[in-house]
């Protein structure tokens, strides 16, 4: 009769646990994410390819990208951006020493922590933008991002990802 009550001692004992670790995922998909989630300076990394072909014109060589981003989103649905991005190994911005382009834009959380963002450097003379959907993960501490449609002026086709960290 003791090991029964203590088999059934650590069942309990486990499903409490069990919920506990459940009731704590990161913020995701239980209402506790809003736009101030996203708050203070994240830096990302960014990979991906611009795809001139499209899909449905044909094989075109693809064109990789990486660089890196330092975001500062303001809790309240802006966006502050400063970028250096390569295409294919050369500068998007080639004005030494700094490679860098600024964007502003803005952005919304949903209480199941995913969202969208638009960043554009119309602000600063350009014509460029991108849409990002994104998803907040660690509570705030990171941000996984993905180029969506619509792309920016050109409008050519890309698949561009980026993981940011906040910076403490």
């Amino acid at each position: 009769m003791k090991r029964l009550g203590f088999v059934l001692l650590m069942v309990a004992i486990a499903l409490m646990l069990g919920g506990n670790a459940l009731a704590d995922n990161n913020g995701v998909g239980d209402g506790k994410c809003s736009n101030q989630t996203f708050f203070g300076d994240y830096g990302f990394t960014v990979n991906g390819t611009i795809n001139p072909g499209g899909l449905a014109g044909g094989p075109a060589p693809a064109i990789y990208i990486a660089g890196v981003q330092m975001i500062h989103a303001d809790g309240e649905g802006n966006l502050k951006d400063f970028e250096a991005i390569v295409l294919d190994g050369t500068p998007l911005v080639d004005a030494p020493p700094s490679y860098f382009s600024e964007h502003e834009g803005t952005y919304t959380v949903n209480s199941n922590c995913t969202g969208i963002a638009f960043l554009t450097n119309a602000p600063f003379g350009g014509d460029n933008f991108i849409t990002l959907s994104f998803v907040i993960d660690k509570k705030g501490k990171q941000i996984r991002m993905l180029g969506v449609p619509p792309f920016d002026s050109g409008g050519t086709p890309r698949t561009v990802t980026s993981v940011g960290e906040k910076v403490e």
